[in-house]
């Protein structure tokens, strides 16, 4: 089955590089004019005022960086101190991964083991999930995720029985239509504004350009916002910011306030009862040779968790405060903070820093495989397709940068660095997998590269038509990402590979020396007990299915191949690929959500008994 590379995918990789070629084209044509209107753009705009915002400094490689949850005065969640030490990490995958991890974390509540967990750690797809479950407060939880069926319930009539969007994520996930949202943006944008036409931009007024730049280079994160968010009242991206209620200070009591004085008068809260969220982003350089870079977002600060003196410009070090996001630095604290210890310096915040932008930067997968920006007009190009820039600042020399920000990833698709910086014991790392363990242990190694470089013995790309990704070899990324002894892989793989020629779930409970990578953060120096959880096909749980359900699956997967060019993108009722659905399938049905799903809880409920262990249950 290879990485599941199908045709399909292809043609929508040559139709999207097509369409970001245009736009390169007509942003190198229009480029002079495009600046002397950014020129009027800065003369004219009134900008935000500056606010004061703490910020947190050091290293976690080091074990200098303070954690804000765990240790600040005011910030630090008493919560956290009575759960388990335990972080439930949901990879990235799109769509797959939303419907996947919808299931997991069903099982993980149905067992009482999402409300021990310490950490919920998400990327891309998962974090789609991830924050509304964090966030919202329409419905409690159980109705939010949904029940979980045993195979034998899965008929195709319960398959679409999802509930409402306003209260369902299930219902939400299949009534969502990101792509759509977002090509339809920019062909909005696009009708008013003629890219290639250098008089109509020489033309333009301050206020147009501005209006130009900042439409078309929001729609991905609006996209996201609308599909996953805005049904849980969530949706407020430019004039939102978060925090997380219960805090020792009592922080959270004053954001609406403070945020209002900066555009951000909505405060959204994460909520006591749930995990402590944290998105995996990066940060881009295009012409960096390491390229991505560790970022986090969590919902009372974020930053660069390592110190970076030799990139351009220098990066992270240390966290700022969620309402300081995205914003420009204004001052140099006096005296300079000591890692390990905070300060409060003025920022002034020169775009959204929200939820919807942080699913956004999270999920843009695209910015990270085509790496535009090495030249002016690729800068602009990354911003006229809808990817994201933000400000970061560098936490030793104290100035701060507009940078590309994209898909956790690029560095993270299993989102377990973070729970790995803070020397979390119990790790549940949930892959969203789209590659089959039976094509052998090489070919698996090559299309799973978040868990090989885990290991360091990521072999490379399976598909060399397609493996002109920018960043470092495979020897650099092992290095770089490297976290637990490489003959361990091939251990991980065998045992996989046996519950899948059993028809088991694929789950293996191990444990794991942590070994130190300054290039992620971690310090490392101890033993994590980590149960895998990879997708795989479960003929036990598929023979179990009802008779209707088996039959659509047997006559959808007979139709492999037979996809028109270039329809990928809208394919979303049919089964055919299940369980390794293809990330380009951006319009899921009901029945492929709750398949998925179902398919997912039965992975974790088969394993109740240890994971409920490595709750302290």
């Amino acid at each position: 089955m290879g990485c599941g590379a199908s045709r399909e995918q292809k043609d929508v990789a040559k139709m999207a590089i097509g369409a970001g070629a245009a736009v390169v084209k007509d942003v190198t044509a229009a480029s002079g004019a495009v600046g002397k209107a950014l020129d009027a753009v800065v003369a004219g705009t009134v900008l935000r005022p500056a606010l004061d915002v703490k910020v947190w400094v050091g290293s976690s490689a080091d074990g200098s960086l303070p954690f804000p949850e765990l240790s600040d005065p005011d910030f630090a969640l008493p919560a956290l101190g009575a759960r388990a030490d335990l972080a439930v990490c949901l990879s990235g995958g799109g769509f797959r991964a939303t419907s996947l991890g919808l299931g997991w974390l069903r099982a993980l509540h149905q067992l009482g083991v999402l409300g021990r967990a310490k950490y919920l750690c998400a990327c891309s797809g998962s974090s789609w999930l991830s924050a509304p479950l964090v966030f919202q407060t329409q419905v409690d939880t159980g109705t939010f995720l949904g029940p979980c069926l045993p195979p034998e319930a899965c008929s195709l009539e319960a398959l679409k029985q999802v509930g409402d969007k306003r209260s369902s994520y299930a219902a939400a996930a299949s009534d969502a239509t990101p792509l759509l949202e977002y090509l339809g943006g920019h062909a909005r944008d696009l009708r008013e504004y003629d890219l290639a036409s250098l008089d109509a931009l020489a033309l333009l007024e301050a206020d147009g350009v501005q209006k130009l730049l900042g439409s078309l280079g929001r729609e991905w994160s609006d996209a996201m916002a609308w599909s996953f968010l805005a049904p849980f009242g969530l949706g407020e991206v430019d004039g939102s910011t978060t925090g997380a209620a219960g805090t020792q200070g009592g922080v959270e009591t004053r954001l609406a306030a403070r945020g209002a004085a900066v555009g951000r008068g909505t405060a959204y809260l994460a909520r006591p009862e749930m995990p402590y969220l944290v998105v995996s982003q990066v940060v881009m350089l295009p012409k960096d040779p390491q390229r991505y870079y560790p970022l986090e977002w969590t919902p009372m600060y974020s930053g660069v968790p390592v110190h970076f003196p030799g990139t351009s410009p220098p990066l992270g070090g240390g966290w700022v405060e969620a309402l300081g996001g995205n914003g420009e630095l204004m001052d140099k604290p006096s005296p300079n903070p000591a890692p390990g210890s905070s300060a409060t310096v003025s920022v002034r915040p020169l775009g959204p820093a929200s939820l919807g932008e942080a699913i956004g930067i999270s999920s843009s997968a695209n910015a990270v495989q085509w790496a535009l920006g090495r030249t002016l007009p690729g800068k602009m190009a990354h911003d006229l397709l809808g990817f994201n820039v933000a400000q970061c600042t560098d936490m030793r020399g104290w100035s701060s940068s507009s940078l590309q920000l994209a898909d956790g990833g690029g560095v993270d698709y299993l989102c377990i660095y973070p729970p790995l910086r803070r020397g979390v014991g119990h790790l549940v790392v949930c892959c969203a997998s789209l590659s089959d363990v039976s094509q052998g242990l090489d070919e698996w190694n090559r299309c799973v590269e978040g868990i090989a470089t885990a290991f360091g013995c990521w072999l490379g790309d399976p598909d060399k038509s397609l493996s002109k990704l920018p960043g470092l070899s495979p020897q650099g990324r092992n290095q770089t990402r490297q976290v637990f002894a490489s003959e361990r892989f091939a251990e991980l793989y065998e045992a996989l590979l046996a519950k899948y020629q059993a028809g088991e779930p694929p789950v293996h409970v191990g444990e794991y020396e942590v070994l130190p990578n300054a290039s992620m953060g971690v310090a490392g120096g101890y033993v994590a007990k980590i149960m895998w959880v990879v997708n795989q096909v479960q003929s036990g749980w598929e023979a179990a299915l009802p008779e209707d359900t088996r039959e659509r699956l047997r006559a959808d997967r007979a139709t492999a191949g037979e996809v028109a060019e270039g329809a990928g993108l809208l394919l979303g009722d049919t089964l055919k690929d299940f369980p390794h659905v293809p990330t380009t399938y951006m319009n899921y049905s009901p029945a492929m959500v709750s398949l998925m799903a179902h398919h997912a809880s039965h992975m974790l409920l088969s394993h109740g008994g240890e994971l409920r262990g490595m709750a302290g249950l």
